[in-house]
């Protein structure tokens, strides 16, 4: 039986050890050696905070490492599934969300989610109880001395202008990009780092014509607008081994109602579908606003005073939305509210589960859009979010059925092919439903525009960014961001718009306007007129001048978003 010596000794090597493994863990995941060094300071300055303040040495360090090992562990499934660095406000405003919504569905993940909060408590607990903090009775003022003496230490090193204030002084872009390398800093940076940020705007907007005010169009029957923002949808003939027949889907070409498609250039991967509603409906990049931009529907939704819902509500039209998900998710009706919608049909409402399927959210659209027609003649705007295409995709192929069973890409391993064979079943589901839906909106008797456009990569677990691109060499630095759009009518006498390629997602609110014979009002004016002046591309446009004074014009003159 061991006696209290030797469980003091058991639990200072277990504590120890468990901090030096993270240790070796973080110095694993962090590629700068500054970065090492800052995240070690900060973990033995808590580790010492914890451990004088409990009186127990070992529990101390065991809380430190028990703290840095979830924030790396947690960061490096953010990399490894979506490919983004984890941010403080995931934890405000993702936590909850991401993991009743998302993460269940994907097992690996919820493995090791479950494992750290069971794992990690009960150690915590045995040794408290291993422990004694007998040193410190009858030394109070001794130990609150101690304990406010290491709590400084602690706030010393992570003050931004203290001894890292190097790791600290880093432009947003640099911070974005360090946070492949450095996941762990990036996180503890990001807690005092992540509010909006207007970019600069005090360039001339009078530098260049964008436009004002444009003039109402001439009384006639406004078209209906229906929008589908296709869930992790992209053409697979952009992987280079995705050579089976079954790769090529008529969904991304053009027939004799198309108007417009192409290669559509987002502002995510692997995740974050929100920042693609926000960027289609307020015609701005949520990169536009810094880091904080990933988090728009809590943070930029709430000020905007500009966006192609409130643009048609101004126009006449009935503004509806029909989500995938429940309505708490990403504070997604209270965003749509604030995009300005009239209506909010969620996944709760309408019946839909994970695995609902395009065909069936369809059917649902199809009678939402009859209630509509029922009621009054407004034209419409709906805007339809699909889910299936979501993964994980990572399924046995004999569960498909014939031909969708087959390898598609014979020259990749059978994981990649059970995740792109998967890709391939659903994709064909989608291509059915939405070449339903399009038959019968034409069919209903008014004009229609139906525009449908992709949304960020699937990240297959992982694998597709490793994927070799079929995409042109000139494109190899945007491959991974760049996915579909394609807009249809049947109003006669529109002719095909040709605008620059790839072309930014902000961009596609304003096409659509244009391809429906719409006013474009004073920001989807300007908008227009950045997209030729640009040839599609937004932030990365090759004349810098334009940009600064188009940011003027919106920001400053028209101040399209509040502070």
């Amino acid at each position: 039986m061991f006696d209290r010596t030797a469980w003091r000794a058991i639990a200072r090597v277990s504590g120890f050890g468990a901090f030096a493994l993270i240790v070796f863990r973080i110095c694993g995941s962090e590629a700068d050696l500054a970065a090492r060094l800052y995240c070690i300071s900060l973990m033995l300055a808590f580790g010492a905070f914890v451990a004088v303040a409990s009186g127990r040495a070992a529990f101390g360090f065991l809380v430190s490492a028990a703290a840095a090992g979830t924030i790396w562990l947690v960061s490096t499934l953010k990399l490894a599934y979506l490919h983004e660095p984890l941010f403080a406000p995931d934890v405000r405003y993702l936590g909850n969300t991401l993991f009743s919504e998302v993460i269940e569905h994907y097992p690996a993940m919820l493995r090791k989610c479950i494992a750290v909060l069971l794992v990690a408590p009960l150690f915590a607990i045995a040794l408290w109880r291993l422990e004694s903090p007998g040193w410190w009775h009858g030394r109070r003022r001794v130990h609150g001395l101690s304990a406010f003496a290491a709590l400084s230490g602690l706030l010393a090193l992570a003050w931004p202008q203290g001894p890292f204030a190097q790791v600290y002084a880093v432009p947003a872009w640099d911070f974005l990009e360090q946070g492949q390398r450095n996941p762990v800093t990036t996180f503890l940076r990001s807690i005092g780092r992540m509010r909006v940020s207007l970019p600069a705007h005090d360039g001339d907007a009078s530098a260049y014509d964008w436009g004002g005010a444009t003039a109402q169009a001439a009384a006639m029957t406004r078209p209906d607008l229906v929008a589908v923002l296709e869930e992790s949808t992209l053409d697979p003939r952009s992987w280079a081994d995705c050579t089976s027949p079954r790769c090529q889907f008529d969904l991304f070409g053009a027939d004799a109602w198309t108007r417009a498609h192409g290669l559509l250039r987002v502002h995510t991967y692997g995740g974050g579908t929100w920042t693609s509603e926000f960027a289609f409906l307020a015609g701005l990049p949520h990169t536009l606003f810094g880091p904080a931009g990933l988090y728009a529907p809590y943070n930029l939704a709430p000020r905007l005073h500009e966006s192609l819902p409130r643009h048609l509500r101004a126009l006449g039209y009935r503004t509806v939305a029909i989500y995938p998900m429940p309505r708490r998710f990403v504070r997604a009706a209270e965003a749509y509210r604030d995009y300005g919608f009239d209506e909010f049909h969620d996944a709760q409402e309408l019946g839909l589960q994970w695995e609902t399927t395009d065909i069936e959210l369809v059917d649902r659209v199809e009678a939402i859009h009859r209630r509509l027609r029922a009621e009054d003649d407004r034209p419409l705007f709906l805007m339809v979010l699909t889910m299936r295409q979501h993964g994980p995709h990572d399924q046995p192929l004999d569960a498909l059925p014939p031909p969708w069973n087959e390898p598609p890409a014979p020259r990749l391993d059978a994981r990649a092919n059970r995740n792109i064979g998967t890709y391939l079943y659903r994709l064909q589901q989608s291509q059915q439903a939405l070449a339903k839906l399009r038959d019968y909106l034409f069919a209903a008797g008014r004009p229609v525009v139906f525009a449908h456009f992709g949304d960020h990569h699937p990240s297959f677990d992982g694998i597709e960014a490793s994927l070799a691109s079929a995409l042109p060499p000139a494109l190899a630095d945007r491959a991974g961001t760049l996915t579909y759009y394609r807009i249809d009518s049947n109003i006669a006498g529109v002719a095909a718009l040709q605008p620059g390629q790839p072309l930014d997602i902000a961009y596609l609110a304003g096409l659509v306007l244009d391809a429906a014979g719409l006013p474009r009002g004073s920001y989807f004016e300007a908008n227009a007129r950045l997209r030729e002046r640009c040839a599609g591309r937004f932030q990365d446009c090759a004349d810098k001048a334009v940009l600064a004074s188009f940011h003027a014009y919106a920001f400053g003159r028209l101040g399209i978003v509040g502070d």
